[in-house]
């Protein structure tokens, strides 16, 4: 079966931007930090986009379901990465990341193959 694998690119300095610092200094910040990645790591294969299905949104009781994450981690999490422009959610409840688009990497079974074969 021929299987797809995304990946997320962080540069090296990720958590020595100015916003992840700020971020992470707040209450519960690291943790704001480890949902935004986790969000991130959800969306790679959709583009920087979150929904659960084309008709159903997520809520954040299913956002802290997939993410094992306390809910009012959540909400908070979700305000605080709005503020800093990290996340957008829609008006029909997307969340987009746009960053992401930018951080992503695919490849497939195939090409790992005729990789291989190569060398």
């Amino acid at each position: 079966m021929d299987g797809k694998y995304y990946w997320l690119k962080l540069k090296k300095d990720f958590f020595k931007r100015h916003d992840i610092r700020i971020l992470e200094s707040m209450p519960d910040g690291h943790l704001t930090v480890l949902f935004y990645l986790k969000l991130m790591l959800e969306s790679v294969d959709h583009e920087g986009e979150l929904r659960f299905s084309e008709k159903t949104a997520y809520s954040p009781e299913m956002l802290a379901t997939i993410t094992d994450t306390d809910i009012e981690i959540v909400k908070t999490s979700l305000d605080r990465l709005g503020e800093f422009g990290l996340v957008e959610i829609t008006s029909d409840g997307t969340i987009v990341i746009d960053k992401v688009k930018t951080m992503i990497g695919s490849a497939s079974d195939s090409d790992e193959a005729r990789r291989v074969r190569r060398f």
